[in-house]
């Protein structure tokens, strides 16, 4: 009889460990805010909401979405020119210069990617790797202009007619995100997750992320 428990509970214990290794057998659901940087001048914040689930017992596949917001020093000197009419009759031109500061991107990334887990245990150090779909809202940032009229466009110097570089602001890119990190099991539902990110973008500028946040 003893020998016939013991043969069950081997078995019990057998498939309860199958079942926590199957895949897509366990879902955890995170949420994550911290810092990125392209330099240590800009830096600005993270957030995003992140899901994953097992493939094997070390390894997990992750998706994510949220929100980030990066500045990328530039400068550029633009010189232009416009014509206005006084009273429908005088016309009055103006020529004006200022500098690009910067660029800046509002980034809502959309992320899928892979986890390996070195162990299981309060401690679970980690590496990752995810490709990334951003879509981006653009703007620059400029210096106070400086601005001249003329009652003439013979008058205006030649320098500020001729035709300006088109400054390109994307609204979309492609990327690889290389991740590493820790989590500390806090409890049976609660994890602390700290990491730091790599993300190389193909259009605009790459950037460093230090990320803390939890998952259940």
């Amino acid at each position: 009889m003893k020998k016939i428990l013991f043969i069950l509970s081997f078995i019990s214990i057998s498939v309860l460990n199958a079942q926590e290794n199957k895949p897509f057998s366990v879902f955890d659901i995170g949420f994550y805010s911290g810092i990125n940087f392209y330099n240590t001048d800009n830096i600005r914040g993270d957030f995003f909401v992140e899901l994953k689930t097992n493939l094997i017992s070390s390894l997990k596949l992750k998706a994510s979405a949220g929100y980030f917001r990066t500045i990328q020093p530039y400068s550029s000197l633009i010189k232009t020119y416009s014509e206005y009419t006084i009273n429908d009759t005088i016309p009055i031109f103006f020529a004006g210069k200022y500098n690009i500061v910067s660029k800046n991107y509002d980034v809502f990334p959309l992320t899928l990617g892979i986890q390996y887990n070195f162990n299981q245990s309060i401690f679970s150090p980690y590496l990752s790797i995810d490709v990334v779909y951003n879509f981006i809202n653009s703007s620059i940032a400029t210096s106070p202009p400086e601005v001249w009229y003329y009652d003439s466009i013979d008058k205006i110097p030649a320098e500020f007619k001729e035709t300006q570089k088109k400054e390109e602001l994307p609204d979309n890119s492609f990327g690889i995100i290389f991740g590493a990190g820790t989590s500390y099991h806090i409890s049976s539902k609660l994890n602390l997750d700290v990491r730091y990110l790599f993300k190389y973008d193909n259009k605009i500028i790459n950037t460093h992320h230090f990320i803390v946040g939890i998952y259940f």
